[in-house]
């Protein structure tokens, strides 16, 4: 079984990716549930901006081998970011799993969740 490690990623064409990270041989690597990153500057806030590097609706597995000659350097990141990548691979596999299930749902059930959904409270804070 392959033992991975969660890294921060600089492509030699200037991406920035955070996966999960396992060596495959030896001038491979398999990057799983990569996601795209950049940091958003405005004025003196700055967000961190992510995305699904692969589009995972159309694949089996969230998951590529990428030579090492692709990879311009790797680097560990701090625990906060990887929490926060944890729960958005997370977040996106229950989104991926939810829309599964409403494919398989009547008109009225999928009314029911509608309406039990507008009933939740917002809390003002985006997770």
């Amino acid at each position: 079984m392959l033992e991975y490690k969660t890294q921060i990623i600089k492509l030699q064409n200037g991406e920035d990716l955070i996966a999960n990270v396992s060596v495959d041989g030896l001038n491979h690597y398999i990057l799983d549930q990569p996601m795209a990153f950049n940091m958003d500057f405005r004025g003196m806030e700055c967000g961190l901006v992510m995305r699904q590097w692969l589009p995972i609706q159309l694949i089996k597995h969230n998951q590529l081998k990428i030579h090492e000659k692709d990879i311009l350097t790797m680097a560990e990141p701090n625990e906060e970011f990887v929490d926060h990548y944890a729960y958005t691979v997370k977040k996106i596999k229950d989104v991926l799993i939810a829309k599964e299930l409403v494919k398989d749902m009547t008109d009225e059930e999928l009314q029911i969740a509608i309406n039990e959904f507008e009933d939740v409270q917002y809390d003002g804070v985006l997770h």
